[in-house]
């Protein structure tokens, strides 16, 4: 019987394997259409404005959130739940067709 052929040709795939996926990974794709970089400069002033508008409007609503989930109010509509699932898989399936 030649059981050890089998076992010996599975380990020897599986280190050939195993030795081509790391060589790949020290390859680095090249760029093969270079662009002209665009830069945009945003004040330091507007980034604190937009930081404090967005991060007091996120905390607010968390906060709420919190406070109705430690409460037992918080409410999850399954309605709202399904409605925004099957229009993500809509436009999942547009994106392929």
């Amino acid at each position: 019987m030649k059981i050890n052929n089998g076992y010996n040709q599975y380990v020897n795939n599986s280190l050939r394997y195993n030795k081509e996926t790391t060589e790949n990974k020290n390859i680095k794709p090249q760029a093969t259409v270079s662009e002209e970089a665009v830069k945009v400069e945003i004040s330091d002033a507007a980034k604190q404005v937009a930081k404090a508008n967005n991060n007091a409007a996120f905390s607010e609503r968390v906060q709420a959130i919190k406070q109705a989930v430690l409460n037992g109010t918080y409410e999850v509509s399954p309605e709202k739940i399904a409605d925004k699932m099957v229009d993500e898989m809509s436009q999942q399936r547009e994106g392929i067709e």
